[in-house]
């Protein structure tokens, strides 16, 4: 790899690309202009006049055995800039509309007008041109529509009126093309400052609507990790739309940092507890012999225990996140798995006097990672432990509804409050509760009950009223059911 490979090409910015957008439109837009001024402009006025010689014989044609033949050639040929002669067979003028200084038809001579009849045919168009020097005329048979030098186009066609056979002769000067073509030019020239002026305003009106408003939201982008956002006024909806996604953010980065805050505290004590404990234990049973009783040592083993669970749930759910730990489905027996989990807990709390009550009413099949399922039910355990009521009553309730088993752990407790009840699934959180008990965790059970029932494509919820206690409940397809298969 180049040294060079690692540079950074400075990148321009939105108003830069504004500028340049426009002035590559611009550019395009004159040199097609000029390209159509230069190369084209002689072919489309020739074709223009071409096509009204045409169209002036054909319409003096139709009028040629009426009373108003001669008034409608000169109506016709004024119309259209154009002369118009009639010329008998001998050559002389018969009629003739002059509506041009430069018209050549009447400079000719009798014998030269003779020449050109002889030499033209029916419905043909003729590019002439005088040379001045040699007094001749040079012609030119046009074909379509291809662009000759010529500073006169003329058309013959026969005609009869009153029963004589005469020649119409139709004379369009195309020497103003040079004229037109300058002017033109000059229009361009005005046309393209004008185009230059509007780019620069446009260019500004741009930037200040688009550009200044994403700069300015780029330098309070830069304030989220305080938390400090503060939206931007723009006028479009994309701008809008990263307005309210950034002021999202903000307001995330608030409440992570709000839960940061309360899990160091929550982890400083739930930690220090224990270890303070089991510190406090193991000197006292080393200090004093006597003192090494199964009481104490069930202490140590005890907040030992907890403190494991702790390390154990913040894995977890590290692991659920990063999407590392996946589940190994197999059919089980949810009511056998829930009888022989409630039998632990009751002879593991059977001093802390715990009561537990089991309602199942039918077996159920569910097909799960029995290991993450049992976790679910023992963090909604642990979490029913923590806040039931003096009674320490707990009920875990197995129903079957729809192709789904139901399980509810229900406490009697105080209950959440209506506005907590959406939070309570978020890692680190804890309902404030004066009548908790000391077995704290770090509030990350319901989140791995909340990862983990997902991970299922199962359902989950709580019922609260405050006063009247809690009831967790989570739902999962039986093994059989069409939506496990």
């Amino acid at each position: 790899m180049k040294p060079t490979d690692n540079i950074r090409k400075p990148k321009h910015t939105i108003r830069t690309k504004i500028f340049s957008a426009l002035a590559i439109v611009i550019v395009i837009a004159l040199a097609l202009l000029w390209l159509a001024q230069v190369v084209l402009f002689d072919i489309v006025y020739s074709n223009v006049r071409i096509s009204e010689v045409e169209a002036t014989a054909r319409h003096i044609k139709l009028f040629a055995n009426k009373s108003t033949f001669f008034r409608t050639i000169s109506d016709a040929a004024a119309k259209n800039d154009i002369c118009a002669d009639i010329i008998s067979e001998d050559g002389s003028v018969v009629y003739e509309a002059e509506n041009t200084a430069t018209c050549l038809i009447h400079t000719m001579t009798a014998s030269e007008r003779r020449e050109f009849i002889a030499l033209a045919d029916e419905n043909t168009l003729f590019s002439v041109n005088y040379n001045t020097v040699t007094e001749e005329y040079a012609v030119d048979t046009i074909t379509g529509s291809l662009l000759v030098s010529a500073s006169n186009i003329l058309y013959m066609e026969t005609v009869e009126h009153n029963g004589e056979v005469y020649y119409l002769i139709l004379d369009a000067s195309v020497a103003p093309v040079g004229t037109v073509k300058k002017a033109s030019a000059s229009f361009l020239i005005v046309l393209s400052l004008i185009l230059i002026a509007v780019a620069v305003v446009l260019a500004n009106f741009l930037a200040k609507k688009i550009a200044d408003p994403i700069g300015e939201i780029s330098r309070q982008a830069k304030k989220l990790s305080s938390g400090s956002y503060t939206a931007v006024e723009s006028h479009s909806a994309e701008l809008d739309e990263l307005n309210e996604s950034l002021l999202a953010a903000s307001r995330d980065l608030q409440e992570v940092e709000r839960l940061r805050t309360e899990l160091v505290a929550n982890l400083s004590h739930d930690l220090r507890t224990p270890l303070t404990l089991i510190g406090g234990y193991a000197e006292m049973m080393r200090d004093l012999p006597s003192e090494i009783t199964e009481e104490n040592l069930d202490t140590i083993v005890s907040e030992t225990r907890r403190l494991t669970s702790l390390v154990n749930d913040m894995m977890d759910v590290s692991l659920l996140e990063n999407g590392r730990i996946t589940p190994t489905f197999e059919a089980f027996d949810l009511s056998l798995s829930l009888s022989e989990l409630l039998d632990s807990y009751q002879k593991l709390t059977l001093k802390d006097g715990y009561r537990f009550i089991l309602e199942t009413p039918a077996p159920s099949t569910v097909y799960a990672d029995r290991t993450m399922i049992r976790q679910v039910i023992t963090n909604l355990l642990n979490n029913a432990m923590t806040y039931t009521g003096e009674d320490k009553t707990i009920t875990v309730r197995q129903s079957i509804s729809e192709n789904y088993v139901r399980v509810e752990v229900i406490d009697t407790g105080e209950g959440i409050a209506p506005d907590k009840l959406p939070m309570i699934w978020e890692r680190y959180y804890k309902v404030d509760s004066a009548h908790k008990r000391a077995a704290k965790g770090t509030g990350l059970g319901l989140s791995i009950v909340r990862q983990v029932i997902t991970l299922h494509g199962g359902r989950y919820g709580v019922r609260s009223t405050p006063g009247k206690g809690s009831t967790f409940w989570f739902e999962l397809p039986l093994a059989d059911s069409p939506s496990q298969a």
